[in-house]
């Protein structure tokens, strides 16, 4: 290995003080953020909050501090289809929402399952293997993947937002995640002690259902306890009707969930596309689905969300989130920064070395509900449906350069309509990745 020697050192100390533009860039850096300073607002003033497609959606929603912005695109997306069919009968209101607090209780409930399965699995695995170790070291956390909250809803349901309202705990999660991770892993260190002790496996069994029971308690107090029925009218019913959350989903949702896809674009040797990729050892609904992706190449992906948004419909993705945005504008462009000139380093790689190098990760969920085509017929700009607030330029909605789609977008929940061709596929192989593949 090459040291670094007093001479270069000496060198480059010439180098950079003989750059007057350095001295410029080091003022600059002593008061402001490097992305403020990298930032071009000529440049940003060529994506206008404007769109050849543009669907009307309800009031954007806020998803606080918690990582659950999966479940608010997924909600999103159910309640436009509620209140569309609504629409044929009665007027309905703009700030119609449904429960978050009550899906991230069975969210947090499920993980917790999981990961007391996935522990008794392991009771007699080295820590050192990978995916011991990555179970572990993740634990339970916010986020989640669209199967996850497809299962999600179709064994507990949906209620209304007013049903089963915020909490403190619900919308601030790193206190409550801290302690029940600390629990998990507590529970999980008695279960592998007695692995070792040679104790049978239904003693080890019993443990986990008896934590299981104290974290249930734990979730009621931070969530409040989830309804069995409830009372509730639209704004122009004289009637009011009483539902179970099974029943208000399955009268207001049925079998829509059903008819989407989720499909990724990733370029990895060992997903080829057109192929099935199942996502392993992550949180799911024991019981219920694994977690699958179609990829399809990105040009593909795109022709699909811009065919949904033509008929309507919006398109629920996942996205690398925290890459040249600007807040104040409400906006994701990289041609709206300079950061080649402002820092001095060239940052243009392949889509498959930066997510496999972890330059980027699957970090958000958010709804795209608009798009920009040009004359040729190309995609210029997306509008989004963002979960970081309510307020801003255009109230939460945000504006994507189709340049940052193509380098930030990874994965979006299409129709099986618009993929019939290749839905119909019979896929003889299912291609396995992991969590860390894209986290």
């Amino acid at each position: 290995m090459k040291e670094i020697t007093t001479v270069w050192i000496q060198s480059n100390k010439e180098a950079y003080r003989s750059d007057v533009k350095n001295s410029i860039y080091e003022e600059e850096y002593a008061k402001k953020y490097i992305s403020d300073i990298a930032f071009d607002k000529e440049k940003a003033k060529l994506q206008p909050f404007e769109f050849s497609v543009d669907i009307s959606t309800m009031e954007a929603v806020a998803q606080g501090n918690a990582g659950r912005c999966w479940i608010v695109a997924g909600l999103n997306l159910l309640r436009e289809h509620i209140v569309k069919g609504l629409r044929k009968s009665t007027p309905q209101s703009a700030n119609f929402q449904l429960s978050l607090g009550y899906l991230c209780f069975w969210d947090k409930l499920e993980k917790a399952n999981c990961f007391l399965e996935k522990a008794i699995q392991y009771r007699n695995e080295s820590y050192n293997k990978r995916e011991v170790y990555s179970w572990f070291q993740y634990a339970v956390t916010d986020g989640g993947f669209w199967t996850n909250f497809k299962e999600l809803v179709k064994k507990y349901g949906i209620v209304p937002a007013e049903i089963m309202t915020e909490t403190f705990q619900s919308s601030n999660t790193e206190e409550m995640n801290n302690r029940l991770n600390f629990y998990l892993r507590k529970i999980s260190a008695e279960m592998r002690k007695a692995a070792l002790e040679g104790q049978n496996i239904e003693n080890i069994v019993e443990i986990k259902e008896q934590a299981l029971k104290k974290i249930f308690t734990f979730l009621c107090r931070c969530y409040g306890c989830p309804p069995d029925i409830f009372t509730y009218t639209f704004e122009d019913e004289k009637q009011k009707k009483q539902y179970t959350p099974k029943a208000f989903y399955n009268d207001f949702v049925g079998e829509f969930l059903d008819q989407f896809v989720n499909i990724i674009s990733l370029p990895y040797e060992k997903l080829p596309f057109g192929e099935t990729c199942v996502l392993t050892d992550v949180f799911q609904v024991v019981g219920g689905q694994e977690e699958q992706f179609l990829n399809l190449p990105l040009y593909e992906l795109k022709e699909k969300c811009i065919e949904q948004l033509k008929d309507g419909i919006p398109v629920v993705c996942m996205v690398d989130d925290d890459k040249m945005c600007m807040e104040e504008l409400q906006l994701w462009d990289d041609n709206s920064f300079d950061y080649v000139d402002v820092t001095g380093f060239d940052f243009e790689m392949s889509r498959k070395d930066y997510f496999q190098l972890k330059a980027g990760i699957a970090s958000h969920s958010m709804m795209l509900t608009g798009v920009h085509l040009g004359e040729d017929g190309m995609p210029e700009r997306w509008k989004i449906e963002n979960s970081y607030g309510t307020d801003g330029l255009h109230k939460g909605y945000y504006i994507c350069s189709d340049s940052w789609f193509e380098k930030y977008v990874l994965s979006a929940v299409i129709s099986k309509k618009y993929i019939m061709e290749i839905s119909s596929k019979k896929q003889q192989n299912k291609y396995l990745f992991n969590i860390w593949d894209i986290m």
